[in-house]
Parts: C-alpha cells; sequence; structure tokens
C-alpha cells in the first residue's frame, strides 16, 4: 500500500498535473471514476468543449476544434463524445460507456493512460514492478517443492501456475505507490481540496459554473468537493432502461422496457402462442364451467381463484385472435438498436433488442431467439421484420439508411 501524504498548506495555486492526475494522487494513487467527469469538465475550461443547459438539470455537451494538446486519456473522452454526438452535439445522459462488459473495458483503457501519464512525470511506480515480481515468482518454488513431496509433482505445478496467475493479475491492475515527487504533488493537492472543501457552496455547483471557475471545478470534481458538476455527466454503465436516441431528427430521451409476462404471448411464434391460448381457454373454462358454483359457495377463499380462471379465460381469448391475426399480417421496423440485453440464468435466458423507430419515447424491446441475436451490436441500423401483435421477429437484416429519417 502506497504511503498516506499530509495535507499539505491550503491553496488555490493549481499544479501542472491534469485533474485525473490530481484524482490519482489523493486518491492513494488509484484512478476513481471522478477523474472521468472531471477530464470532460477541464475540456469544457480549456474550450475544447462546451457545456449547455437546455432545461432544468438537462446537459447538453457541444464539440469545438481541440486547440490544446491532448493526452491519451482526454483524446479518449473526447473521441467518446464524438462517436456519440449528432451535429457536433450530445446530451450528457447520452454519455455513458456503454454496458457493464463495454464499460469496464474502456474504464480499464482509461486508467492505464492516467497511470501511464502519473509514471512520466515521475510520480508513481508500480507496485509490483519486474524485480519485485521476479523475486516473488522464484519464492513460489518453496510451497511449490512442498506441495509435491507431501502429494505429487502436479499438484507442485499447480501452486507455481497459481503463484504466477495470482501475480500476473495484480501487476495487471495497474498498482501504483509512491514516489517523493508524487507523496509531494500528492500533498500539494491535498491542500487545494481542503481549500475548496471550505467553500459550503462550491460542492452545489452544476457544470455550467465551469464559466466562472474554470478549471477550479474540474480539480473540485477530480478531487471529490464539488459533487453537483460531476454528477450530471454519467460517463459510466448505461442504464438498461434509459436511453437516449437521435434518430428521427432530434435528441430525445427514451424508456426502454422488457416485456416477460405482460403483455401476454409478447415475442411469441403465433402457432405456438395459439396453442397456448388455446389450452389456457380450455384449462379455465373447464374450472369455471365444473367448479363455479362451488368456488361461489366458498366465499372469499374461492373468490381468488374463481377470479384467476375468468382472468385467463379472457386473457386466452386475446392471446388466440392475436396470433390468428398474426398469421396475415406483418410489420418491418427500421432504427437504430438503443440496447442489446440478455435476462435470466442458462435456464431461462431471455434475448432482447430494443430498436428505435423514431415514433415514440417508450419501446418495447423485441425478444428474440439465440440465432438473430448473435452478431447484433448497440448502435446498429437494422430492419426487423416482426408480427403485428404478438411482434415476433422473423428476421433481422442490415438496415438500408439512404432513405430513412434523418
Amino acid at each position: 500500500m502506497p504511503a498516506v501524504p499530509p495535507v499539505g498548506p491550503r491553496t488555490l495555486d493549481l499544479g501542472a498535473e491534469p485533474p485525473a492526475v490530481a484524482s490519482f494522487l489523493v486518491h492513494g494513487f488509484r484512478v476513481t471514476d471522478d477523474a472521468v467527469p472531471a477530464t470532460l469538465i477541464d475540456l469544457a475550461a480549456r474550450n475544447v468543449v462546451d457545456i449547455e443547459e437546455r432545461g432544468p438539470g438537462v446537459f447538453y455537451v457541444r464539440l469545438r476544434a481541440p486547440g490544446d494538446v491532448l493526452t491519451a486519456y482526454e483524446r479518449r473522452v473526447l473521441d467518446h463524445l464524438r462517436e456519440n454526438a449528432r451535429d457536433g452535439v450530445v446530451p450528457a445522459g447520452a454519455l455513458t460507456t456503454g454496458p457493464q462488459h463495454e464499460s469496464a473495458r474502456w474504464r480499464r483503457g482509461f486508467v492505464a493512460e492516467v497511470v501511464a501519464d502519473a509514471r512520466a512525470r515521475g510520480l508513481s511506480r508500480d507496485a509490483v514492478g519486474s524485480p519485485a515480481f521476479g523475486v516473488l515468482t522464484a519464492a513460489s518454488a518453496i510451497p511449490a517443492v512442498l506441495v509435491a513431496a507431501a502429494w505429487e509433482l502436479g499438484a507442485g505445478a499447480v501452486v507455481v501456475v497459481g503463484a504466477i496467475a495470482l501475480l500476473g493479475w495484480i501487476k495487471g491492475r495497474n498498482s501504483q505507490r509512491e514516489t517523493p515527487e508524487g507523496m509531494e504533488a500528492a500533498s500539494r493537492w491535498l491542500g487545494v481540496r481542503a481549500e475548496l472543501a471550505e467553500n459550503p457552496v462550491f460542492a452545489t455547483h452544476s457544470p455550467l459554473t465551469v464559466e466562472l471557475w474554470d478549471r477550479l471545478l474540474a480539480y473540485g470534481a477530480a478531487l471529490g468537493v464539488a459533487s453537483g458538476a460531476s454528477r450530471p455527466l454519467p460517463m459510466g454503465v448505461e442504464s438498461d432502461t434509459d436511453a437516449w436516441s437521435a434518430y428521427g431528427g432530434a435528441w430525445r430521451r427514451v424508456r426502454v422496457s422488457y416485456p416477460r409476462y405482460w403483455p401476454p404471448g409478447w415475442g411469441t411464434d403465433p402457432v405456438v402462442a395459439l396453442i397456448a391460448g388455446l389450452a389456457v381457454v380450455v384449462g379455465c373454462g373447464l374450472l369455471l364451467y365444473l367448479g363455479a358454483p362451488a368456488l361461489l359457495d366458498a366465499g372469499l377463499f374461492g373468490a381468488v381463484p374463481l377470479t384467476i380462471a375468468c382472468v385467463g379465460v379472457v386473457v386466452g381469448v386475446a392471446v388466440v385472435l392475436m396470433a390468428a391475426s398474426d398469421w396475415r399480417t406483418a410489420a418491418e421496423v427500421t432504427g437504430p438498436i438503443l440496447r442489446l440485453r440478455t435476462f435470466g440464468d442458462d435456464d431461462d435466458l431471455r434475448y432482447y433488442i430494443a430498436v428505435d423507430d423514431g415514433t415514440s419515447n417508450a419501446i418495447r424491446a423485441l425478444r428474440v431467439k439465440p440465432a438473430r441475436y448473435e452478431g447484433l451490436e448497440q448502435g446498429q441500423m437494422i430492419t426487423a421484420r416482426l408480427t403485428r401483435n404478438l411482434r415476433c421477429v422473423r428476421w433481422v437484416i442490415r438496415a438500408d439508411t439512404s432513405s430513412g429519417p434523418t
């Protein structure tokens, strides 16, 4: 573990380190989540981007021509903005870095670049450097020999392989510890944080106040004392249910749902739905025909199954009618895939694609078979042919966007 730096004299004099590196130094030589929005706010302070408010708490980021020399992680943030922008503008809510695995990969790249910058400035060093890695790997031979002597040679080999894997994992996490220069810089930035924290309203300022505070707001976000500025810029894992889309001409917020039980039969093949619906109608109808008098006599205890049976008949009839109609009707949906998601466990894994056709701010994701799910990518333009009522997907192809909405 790195040593804990002392808090330096309180000051508002900023050092040469970018906000992400300052955050790294004051948080135990680790890159925290605050470093990402702090980097974006710093780009705004340097006029690389603009932050606008288009409604209470609704922020947008507008790209400008970069004039400064950017670090690798600043370019990564800027490239992410470009990828998501439309006409040079992107809403703050659309700044998320993708689903869990994609966001984790993006963040690992960001962390590695911040750590590389700190090392290049002489502010940190690897906690497990190559010499320590070699010594610890060699030291693993001692328990390996003991295990091999007690059991068998293969068990000793497992110990060595396990030790190398564990050390490699630790080294791969970019674990850092202090250098003398890093301790001095960390102490100075802790003094800046203490001074900023003295302002009782500084933590409440929005990203718009970057015009007033300039880079101080970015450093406040990086040091953890300007949560009001960093919170509206959610550059992390995207939400399953909230999305932003510009398909159709203007940015808008879209709510995504993933039907399972309601509407009944959602995504089911019409033949399967017809058989299931008939089975429900027959089963519930027989229950009502044979047991309704007894259920009525049972009072409250009979009212519950009686109600369930009545609802079952109505729902079953509705499914039968929708399934029968789907044999003669079909529809096509064209638009970008806003979300690709799987839910459930290995025994009941459900695959969904949420396609935005630009007509609604609420989307029910289409449930598809695994074969149709494979090969799709979030953000990809597709055309899906599906039944009109049950929304059973027949096929999915890449869309021809030459004549689509703009």
